[in-house]
């Protein structure tokens, strides 16, 4: 697993962004967490449907500094009533911690479109003792988390050689699915609401890690994303090397696991 993770490590699949956007990042920022790199992440199975999302954001540090950067979307935390997000910040290129209510302003990273107040649009995605949190598709808690580690997977396959090619989309469309047939999921899926959600993710190396050590543990997950990656690889009838590259890794991970 750690000589996976190596291999892993500070990787990124680059989202779409606003072309006008313009970063403005301070010389030296105090709002800077990074798991060492001896160690892997350690936030297993914390999936939620903010994970691997892209956003711009505005941020006051701590010393009254702005910046405006581009991140992409780890998990949130709470502690002492203060909520926390955990994002990769991909003009720093490591992981960053920001509060929430350090937030002034946030946008979608490919329109520049304003998604109202930071708190408001944060909490949407927190799991409260009801056990509930929006966007869940109808699923329960445990297959709304393998679904996201799913999803995020698949979409770093579709990303990582830069094209998100319709045939693709097309493939991750029919593993939706077959994920809700195989997993029994209530209803029909919005095929429509989660093929939009997955049009915004751009999953960094951590959230690709944590999805498939989430999806390790159970057989039918594991198949399923071998299953789905293979095809994806096929759909457009290209087989690039970055495509060919972490399908086989994907392989050895769940051969070792």
């Amino acid at each position: 697993m750690f000589e996976f993770w190596q291999s892993l490590r500070g990787k990124v699949v680059h989202p779409k962004n606003k072309p006008s956007f313009i970063a403005l990042i301070l010389d030296n920022d105090e709002d800077a967490v990074e798991p060492a790199a001896e160690t892997t992440p350690n936030w297993h199975g914390q999936l939620i449907a903010i994970s691997g999302l892209p956003l711009i954001i505005t941020y006051l540090d701590g010393k009254g500094q702005v910046s405006t950067r581009l991140i992409t979307c780890q998990r949130l935390d709470e502690a002492a009533n203060m909520l926390y997000l955990w994002a990769y910040c991909h003009h720093r290129e490591k992981v960053r911690q920001f509060r929430i209510d350090r937030i002034s302003e946030l946008a979608d990273a490919s329109t520049g479109e304003l998604l109202g107040h930071p708190s408001d649009y944060f909490r949407q995605f927190q799991i409260d003792r009801s056990q509930r949190s929006k966007p869940g598709w109808g699923l329960n808690v445990r297959q709304r988390a393998d679904f996201i580690a799913i999803l995020n997977v698949l979409v770093f396959m579709a990303r990582c050689d830069k094209h998100f090619h319709p045939l693709e989309r097309t493939s991750l469309e029919a593993c939706i699915a077959r994920y809700w047939l195989r997993f029994e999921c209530p209803g029909d899926p919005d095929i429509d609401a989660i093929l939009r959600h997955t049009d915004h993710l751009a999953p960094d190396a951590e959230t690709f890690f944590v999805s498939l050590m989430r999806c390790a543990g159970e057989r039918r997950l594991a198949q399923l994303i071998k299953q789905c990656s293979a095809d994806i690889i096929d759909a457009d009838g290209v087989h690039a090397e970055h495509e060919i590259y972490w399908g086989q890794k994907i392989d050895e991970f769940f051969a070792r696991n």
